[in-house]
């Protein structure tokens, strides 16, 4: 809404400093040829141009205002309620001006982005713009710019808000196709009869054994009860998924639309998965919006999945670092994981990438936004190689 001319509000012409020199200059010669009718004229002038910057220097004194939004985290196409609350605390009424800082790129509103009103003595006011998120991202809203001044707004005063506001707004969620993952059979039976548990999914804590691993005591329940106690967990039977962006090809090749694509299926098959019950985590090379961390944890709880959905929504198209850096730093939390890799094509980076995972025993499922070059897909197994628009409805 910035882009938006505001409604720029024109001060008189007495109110510069030359044009009031020259109304005393004149009130000096009426005074000497005795013109009373002059004289009242130019003192009315200049007594009104006095009054009216008295009245704007005091306009600001014990003014309340306070921006808020009903949501702050939204998808594409969703409404928020922008609301700017001003009360005039004082005897003295004011004029105010309200304009709100918004790229009409990010947000849309059938409300204009300037408003203004009078406000009388201890009166107060709201100033509401429903806005419709666009594109996914995270967007500052910047503080409302806030314009006080006297009745006949003569002197206009700014007043500062520090009312800035972030809002996310998460990738489009779309339907998925299913389609098949690599084998991953590191239990021999699956079920409540595999001998191995599953540390991603606690059931509950009981006393301590003394060959349970200690990496299995409970430390915060131990506290509690004043001795040790030891988590209880599931066998392992549901798969833990690790969603992968590279962004760097995506950054060379300057494909934005791709990239938001595969942001919006990636965060799609992130929802399918949990929505399976799978343990979903996810990691990235991308920078994060707000210094916020390019790896999430493979869980499975309510609050899990909006974070992952918040660090997709605060992605650019622009690496901080190698991806294979990033899977050295994490790669004691990703046991007995299955893996989606999503990159814009198949070059030499993603083939040494293959060689990473067959070592770590990781099963891929590799995304692409273009198919590219053919001949370097003869080094993977049929079937793990699709191109994104075909999972996407």
């Amino acid at each position: 809404m910035s882009d938006q001319n505001p409604q720029i509000y024109v001060t008189s012409i007495y109110t510069e400093p030359f044009i009031l020199l020259i109304s005393l200059v004149f009130l000096f010669i009426a005074l000497l040829t005795g013109q009373s009718q002059m004289t009242i004229l130019i003192l009315l002038v200049v007594g009104m141009a006095t009054l009216t910057k008295l009245w704007s220097r005091f306009a600001l004194s014990r003014m309340h205002i306070a921006s808020s939004m009903d949501k702050k985290k939204v998808f594409p196409g969703e409404s928020l309620k922008l609301e700017v609350a001003v009360r005039n605390r004082k005897w003295l009424p004011v004029w105010i001006q309200v304009n709100v800082l918004i790229d009409m790129a990010d947000f849309t509103s059938d409300m204009p982005a300037c408003e203004n009103t009078f406000l009388l003595w201890f009166q107060k006011t709201r100033f509401v713009w429903h806005l419709k998120s666009v594109k996914r991202g995270c967007f500052n809203i910047g503080c409302p710019g806030i314009t006080i001044s006297d009745l006949f707004g003569f002197f206009p005063r700014q007043k500062l808000c520090r009312d800035s506001m972030d809002v996310i707004v998460y990738p489009k969620i779309r339907s998925v196709r299913p389609f098949s993952m690599p084998e991953h059979n590191f239990f021999g039976v699956p079920g409540a009869k595999s001998p191995v548990q599953d540390p991603v999914y606690v059931l509950g804590t009981r006393e301590y054994q003394n060959f349970t691993p200690v990496k299995l005591i409970h430390w915060k329940a131990s506290a509690r009860y004043g001795k040790l106690q030891e988590k209880v967990c599931e066998p392992s039977v549901r798969e833990k998924i690790l969603i992968v962006v590279d962004v760097d090809l995506f950054s060379r090749h300057k494909a934005e639309q791709d990239f938001e694509q595969m942001l919006e299926a990636a965060a799609s098959m992130a929802v399918d998965f949990e929505r399976r019950g799978n343990a979903v985590g996810f990691m990235t090379n991308a920078l994060i919006k707000g210094g916020k961390p390019g790896f999430i944890p493979l869980s499975r709880n309510r609050q899990h999945m909006p974070q992952i959905l918040e660090t997709i929504a605060r992605m650019e198209m622009r690496p901080v670092s190698r991806l294979s850096d990033v899977f050295h730093q994490h790669i004691r939390a990703l046991w007995g994981i299955n893996c989606i890799f999503c990159s814009h094509s198949i070059d030499s980076s993603i083939i040494k990438m293959k060689s990473f995972y067959a070592h770590k025993r990781i099963p891929v499922k590799y995304f692409v936004s273009t198919t590219g070059d053919m001949k370097k897909q003869t080094d993977f197994a049929p079937g793990t190689v699709q191109q994104i628009d075909s999972i996407c409805l």
